[in-house]
């Protein structure tokens, strides 16, 4: 079992998770609970190669359940909004 595996293991403990290797080197994730399929995702080899990029599946998929089971997540965890500030301009 290699990192990325290990990793989307911890972070969705409250399912079964299976991983299946791709022909691509990704995977192919399935979360179930009690015998039901809750999502199937394909994470390609390169978002299994950095931390960064893990992160922001493991973030995306947390959304897409959150979604799923109607709730909005807050703004503060979203990925997209939470690694940057916006710009600010000055005039002269």
């Amino acid at each position: 079992m290699n990192l990325a595996q290990r990793t989307l293991i911890a972070a969705f403990s409250e399912f079964d998770v299976v991983t299946e290797p791709r022909p691509d080197g990704g995977l192919l994730l399935t979360l179930r609970n009690d015998d039901r399929v809750i999502l199937k995702r394909a994470i390609s080899r390169g978002q299994t190669q950095t931390a960064v990029q893990l992160d922001w599946v493991i973030s995306s998929i947390r959304r897409d359940l959150a979604l799923e089971a109607g709730m909005s997540p807050s703004i503060a965890h979203l990925q997209s909004q939470s690694r940057i500030g916006l710009p600010t301009y000055e005039y002269a």
